[in-house]
């Protein structure tokens, strides 16, 4: 059996692995920039995950405060040059779905394309060949290295991981039966961060149970419901789609976002609680 020591160490170096791939991911170039940013950002979203696993051994650190301040700064400035790639999926899965046709969704994906090209320009005039955000992942590294994994032990990772079941349950009484599309983007974030947590504990602590049963049910039911809560999202508004197709998208996605969280609300009551 492992050694809390052992779980410590494996999850500090899992966190930096993690930040190295995400340098490594954003120096990606040309057409697969865009892949390397997808993943560069759920790279640092899994050190940000396996960050909060240490609560109480990290409480009184100001550096993983910082740390963690820092990598969601990061993120979230990636966030808008992913945000066309999902935008892309979510029209590609109607179309699988057959809810749209073929070339109906050629032609969308078209103009999420431009939106897409536009962004990624922009963000390269900034900051040329991502330097500067690599640069903030290798400081990072760094830090993670200086926190106090030798304060962690099962204890503050079981409390940890038990709060994050807490908080997904929390997030779903206030999600499902309400109209606001900002309470389901907290339920999908908090699930996220489950599943993150659960997957690195997997491999840093084997020997504990930290599985929950129809975790993976959920995240498929909030996959489906994302998809169409993201479409929905735009249709509210000018910028991407034109009237006439933000009208046509409504029409067509409303009552299937509807049963995706209804099917998402009776996996979310199978999970198990703690």
């Amino acid at each position: 059996m492992h050694e809390p020591d052992d779980c410590a160490a494996r999850l500090r170096n899992a966190a930096r692995a993690e930040l190295e791939r995400a340098a490594r991911q954003l120096a990606r170039s040309g057409d697969e920039r865009h892949d390397g940013i997808h993943r560069a950002r759920k790279s640092v979203r899994r050190v940000r995950a396996m960050l909060a696993l240490e609560g109480e051994a990290f409480a009184g650190s100001s550096r993983a405060r910082t740390l963690d301040a820092a990598l969601r700064s990061l993120c979230r400035g990636l966030s808008s040059l992913r945000d066309a790639d999902a935008l892309n999926d979510a029209l590609l899965h109607l179309n699988r779905d057959a809810v749209i046709g073929p070339i109906e969704c050629e032609r969308l994906c078209a103009v999420v394309s431009v939106q897409r090209s536009v962004r990624l320009a922009a963000a390269l005039q900034r900051d040329p060949d991502l330097q500067r955000r690599r640069a903030r992942l290798v400081a990072a590294a760094t830090v993670l290295d200086k926190l106090p994994w030798d304060q962690l032990r099962l204890k503050h990772i079981e409390a940890a991981h038990a709060r994050s079941l807490r908080r997904v349950h929390r997030a779903g009484r206030r999600a499902f039966g309400h109209p606001d599309i900002e309470r389901w983007h907290t339920l999908r974030r908090r699930l996220r961060r489950l599943r993150q947590q659960e997957s690195a504990l997997s491999e840093a602590c084997p020997e504990r149970a930290f599985e929950s049963a129809g975790l993976g049910d959920l995240a498929v039911r909030m996959g489906e419901a994302q998809d169409h809560a993201l479409l929905l999202a735009r249709c509210q508004r000018s910028g991407v789609f034109a009237a006439a197709d933000r009208a046509m998208l409504r029409r067509l996605v409303e009552p299937l976002y509807a049963e995706a969280k209804a099917h998402a609300e009776r996996a979310l009551a199978a999970l198990p609680r703690r």
